[in-house]
């Protein structure tokens, strides 16, 4: 299992008091993107994408952490979650990923040495973006679902993922929900319940058909030439990429490409930050 030996000192620093985000607003598309940023902005960029009905929020430890490592690192709230809102109704990935490409370019992120990593369905869209028109140097896909629909629907009735008009109930439900979980990632979680448009969150898991971990626009010809890699948790520990769905992925992306984090559940930054960091490092070279 990692440990904080296996990482650099900066990030070590990072981690033992990370540093909140200043806020950034830019308007592509029609959407006004809120995000969180870090580190030097003339730096190689690094964008993160959170997951369905969290928000910047997710990376408050990722995010600064790995602007120590020489990066300008910008997390976005996608629209209908945490401070954007402006829900437009089209919860596709293809749709997501046009919209984020846009703000992309508009933010002034599209140079050769971008890298984006994308957490869940973060992880779906980013995958799709080379289909959109933009093509990072670097994809890394953080446990992106291989779920079929009749399981991603079951989600609408998780009280963690449940939208809430009251911080100190979503807290409580979060709390109870996930009781091994840190104040600061049951805080982040909370508020983006609170923030999150529920018909997009509804739309988003409702809308999308089975989810195949990105398989599809990978495969894509667009997507050629583009270094991807997945970091992904355990299917016995709870990530949403099951073992099964592994030779396929393989097939595409070379199994080297293809990182386990021991132990690792859906969303492994939150309990397993050490080896997080350790797998996004790699990946990001």
């Amino acid at each position: 299992m990692a440990t904080t030996a296996d990482l650099p000192a900066v990030v070590v620093a990072s981690l033992a008091m990370p540093e909140a985000g200043a806020r950034v607003i830019t308007k592509a598309a029609g959407i006004p993107f809120s995000a969180l940023t870090w580190g030097d902005p003339s730096a190689r960029p690094l964008v993160l994408i959170h997951g369905v009905t969290s928000s910047a929020a997710i990376w408050w430890r990722v995010g600064p952490a790995l602007a120590t490592t020489g990066r300008r690192v910008v997390a976005l709230d996608l629209p209908g979650h945490g401070r954007t809102g402006h829900w437009t109704g089209r919860p596709r990935f293809a749709d997501m990923a046009a919209d984020v490409a846009a703000w992309v370019r508009v933010a002034g992120l599209e140079r050769p040495d971008l890298q984006i990593v994308g957490h869940s369905y973060g992880a779906m869209t980013t995958a799709a973006l080379p289909r959109a028109g933009l093509r990072p140097a670097t994809i890394v896909l953080l446990d992106p679902p291989v779920l079929p629909l009749d399981v991603m629907a079951q989600l609408v009735e998780d009280p963690s993922e449940r939208t809430y008009d009251d911080l100190d109930e979503a807290i409580a439900a979060v709390t109870a929900a996930e009781p091994s979980w840190t104040p600061g990632d049951v805080l982040a979680k909370a508020e983006s319940l609170t923030e999150v448009d529920e018909q997009a969150a509804l739309a988003i898991l409702l809308e999308n058909g089975d989810w195949d971990g990105g398989l599809a626009d990978l495969t894509d010809p667009a997507t050629d030439g583009v270094e991807v890699w997945i970091v992904k948790g355990e299917e016995a520990s709870g990530s949403y990429l099951p073992d099964a769905a592994l030779p396929a992925l393989i097939s595409r992306l070379g199994a080297d490409h293809i990182l386990t984090i021991r132990d690792g559940a859906h969303s492994p930054q939150r309990l397993l930050i050490e080896a997080t960091l350790v797998a996004l490092l790699r990946a990001l070279g």
